[in-house]
C-alpha cells in the first residue's frame, strides 16, 4: 500500500453499515416473502426471517466484494477495499471479510486497533477511489 493512500474514517464506515444494512434488509425479506409463497402453498418447512437476513448478509458481502471489491453502500461513497500489500485481495481474505461481517461484533475492533475484526483479520482495509 502507498503510504499516501487516504484510508478510511468511521464516519463513513457507519454510513456503509447503515446503507448496506438497508439494501440487505430489502433483499432479504424480498426472499423471505418469496420463500413463504411455497411455506403456505407447498408446505415448506417455515424459517424465521433472521435467517435469511443473514445468510443474505454474508453472501451479498462475499459475492459485492469478490467481484467488485465494493458492496452497493461502498459503490455510493467511491470506496473499496484492497489488501494491505496495496493489491486486490484473494478469495480467503474475502470469505474471512464476509464471514466476520455476519457476526455484530466485529465493529468492537475499533475500539482497540482503529480497524474493525473483519479487516484486522482479513489483513484487508478501505481505501478511497476518488481522484
Amino acid at each position: 500500500m502507498n503510504p499516501t493512500t487516504p484510508t478510511i474514517g468511521e464516519g463513513t464506515r457507519i454510513m456503509h453499515f447503515f446503507l448496506d444494512t438497508i439494501f440487505i434488509f430489502i433483499f432479504s425479506y424480498i426472499i423471505y416473502e418469496w420463500y413463504n409463497f411455497y411455506v403456505m402453498f407447498w408446505h415448506f418447512k417455515p424459517f424465521r426471517f433472521g435467517y435469511f437476513f443473514f445468510a443474505i448478509t454474508w453472501v451479498y458481502t462475499f459475492l459485492f466484494e469478490l467481484l467488485f471489491c465494493q458492496t452497493i453502500a461502498k459503490m455510493l461513497t467511491k470506496t473499496k477495499v484492497i489488501s494491505t500489500n496495496g493489491k486486490r485481495p484473494n478469495i480467503v481474505q474475502f470469505f474471512i471479510r464476509a464471514t466476520l461481517r455476519t457476526a455484530l461484533v466485529t465493529m468492537f475492533g475499533m475500539a482497540w486497533n482503529d480497524q474493525p475484526l473483519h479487516d484486522t483479520f482479513s489483513k484487508t482495509i478501505l481505501v478511497s477511489t476518488r481522484k
